[in-house]
């Protein structure tokens, strides 16, 4: 019996998991819809640029063979670098597993299904710049006026893509497996997914991630996988190696194999070890607490429920950390400038204040999924419900915004006055933001479901409730943290004529004022819409 998958059935496999996956990015969700155009807009600029350059190399390379060689030396390094961790980073998440596996497993061989994942995979990571870098190959054979140079290049692209994808599939499911493995790691994974994306995101805004990558392109770019570059140059350069070329091509058929075996013997293990047991010491009660002598026994079991779901499933929150980036900026610029600047406090109390509100409230009836008519029929009302709801988000995002806003506020240098003002905006607005976010969300409702991570499908908020809320939000509850920059208040300054002092003042109390108008205006139409939702779903 072959030890390698089963061609006919891997085939099957790989074209039902792109089929069910392109139908659940096009059917279900707008916000995918759109992701994909942009990725195919990306795709079609980056192969037009890929393309140019490529056909600009071909003809600097002919010209002046010893300019061009070290650049198209780190191409074969960078991509297998990239692809390399690419692909064991999408593997642990999301392409090394399947739904239904089970029933795969009832009817193929584990190493059938495998075969299936590595060519649906590889399409969906490979694929994805491997398609340009082959246009890119014939635009350098037309640069060097070397037909057969575009086939040389084009073999190496298919070559390098495919062995380090085969490197990488293997070292996904490792982790995965091992991941899956420790307990420790099954209970705090939600925590320990905040720390990643928090390193990450510090990589980037620091720019320190090329810095980091840097020694391993090197150390790539010195192994036998620069020899791809001889393979490409061959046809065109008297100083490519043959031997070389004819050693990466027999090198990439042995990695290759290896890697699949590699892959069918992880993912058996992955798949038929025992579920880590994880002896959890909490209960899923959500009944008893402080909370009810405060708020109510409803309502504070419409706030306890919401941070139990987001405990099981952390995942649907993880749209609140896309407008993260919006900090970039200012986070390099207070790095340049050695110091933490005015721009960066006042961003993080809008931010965490925004974040806040887009938790637990931004969806409220779809949420609930198929229990929203049972959840109607309790005896619950209207008013206990949101009033649950927006607590669960200020009570967790409230004091996270005005820990991290104002030590930032304090370590840089506005004023004492805006100082105060935007501690004060780090402690108000969050909730205000909750009960903003409660009535659009009300409003703007998304019952069906979105894939997300490993063909998991969760309910997110709908696509007209984010933006509207992002919008309301800025214009009301970014008055009173705008007002504390300087550049800002200098200029309204100068036009009313009056103090710095009571510019922030002013700004600080007129943005309150009217995200308070604003959240009362939500959480009366919240209420209304639960009060009077249906089974049918009208109201």
């Amino acid at each position: 019996m072959s030890a390698f998958p089963d061609a006919d059935h891997a085939y099957a496999i790989a074209r039902n998991v792109v089929v069910r996956g392109w139908r659940k990015t096009v059917e279900k969700s707008t916000v995918q819809i759109v992701a994909l155009a942009v990725a195919i807009l990306f795709g079609v600029v980056f192969t037009g640029a890929a393309a140019f350059g490529a056909y600009y190399a071909g003809q600097t390379f002919v010209e002046d063979p010893a300019s061009g060689a070290d650049v198209i030396g780190l191409v074969p390094a960078g991509l297998a670098t990239f692809t390399v961790f690419l692909t064991a980073y999408m593997t642990a998440i999301q392409i090394g597993d399947i739904d239904n596996r089970d029933g795969y497993l009832t009817t193929v061989p584990a190493r059938d299904l495998v075969g299936g994942l590595l060519v649906s995979g590889y399409l969906r990571v490979g694929g994805f710049f491997a398609a340009p870098l082959l246009v890119a190959s014939v635009a350098f054979g037309v640069g060097a006026q070397s037909p057969l140079a575009a086939a040389f290049a084009a073999v190496g692209v298919l070559a390098l893509t495919v062995t380090s994808f085969l490197v990488g599939y293997p070292v996904g499911v490792g982790l995965a497996y091992l991941f899956g493995r420790s307990a420790m790691v099954e209970r705090y994974k939600t925590a320990i997914g905040v720390l990643a994306f928090a390193a990450y995101f510090g990589l980037i805004v620091t720019n320190t991630l090329g810095e980091l990558f840097e020694p391993v392109v090197e150390a790539a770019r010195a192994s036998p996988v620069g020899w791809y570059a001889d393979l490409a140059l061959l046809p065109v350069s008297s100083a490519a190696s043959a031997l070389q070329a004819a050693g990466v091509l027999v090198g990439s058929v042995a990695v290759s194999a290896l890697g699949v075996l590699a892959s069918v013997r992880l993912s058996e293990r992955r798949w038929y070890a025992d579920a880590v047991d994880t002896d959890e010491r909490h209960t899923d009660s959500v009944a008893g607490g402080r909370l009810d002598s405060l708020l109510g026994r409803r309502t504070a079991w419409v706030a306890r429920k919401s941070w139990l779901r987001a405990r099981r499933a952390p995942i649907k929150l993880i749209y609140v950390a896309y407008p993260a980036f919006v900090l970039i900026t200012p986070i390099q610029a207070s790095v340049q400038a050695g110091h933490v600047t005015t721009t960066l406090a006042t961003s993080v109390a809008l931010y965490g204040a925004w974040m806040t509100g887009a938790a637990f409230t931004l969806n409220p009836l779809g949420d609930e999924g198929a229990v929203l008519p049972v959840t109607v029929t309790t005896g619950i009302t209207g008013r206990q419900f949101v009033g649950g709801l927006v607590t669960a988000s200020a009570l967790l995002g409230t004091p996270v915004t005005v820990v991290v806003a104002g030590a930032l506020a304090v370590l840089s240098p506005l004023e004492p006055v805006a100082l105060a003002c935007t501690v004060a905006a780090a402690a108000v607005l969050p909730p205000l933001a909750s009960a903003v976010a409660v009535g659009i969300g009300a409003s703007f409702p998304k019952y069906e479901a979105t894939t997300m991570g490993r063909s998991r499908e969760v309910v997110v908020p709908s696509t007209w409730a984010f933006v509207i809320y992002t919008i309301v939000f800025l214009v009301t509850a970014g008055v009173a943290t705008g007002a504390q920059e300087p550049a800002v208040a200098g200029l309204l300054t100068d036009v009313a004529g009056v103090g710095t002092a009571v510019v922030h003042v002013a700004g600080f109390l007129v943005g309150v004022t009217l995200a308070g108008i604003a959240a009362a205006v939500a959480v009366s139409t919240a209420v209304q819409a639960f009060d009077e939702y249906t089974s049918d779903g009208n109201v």
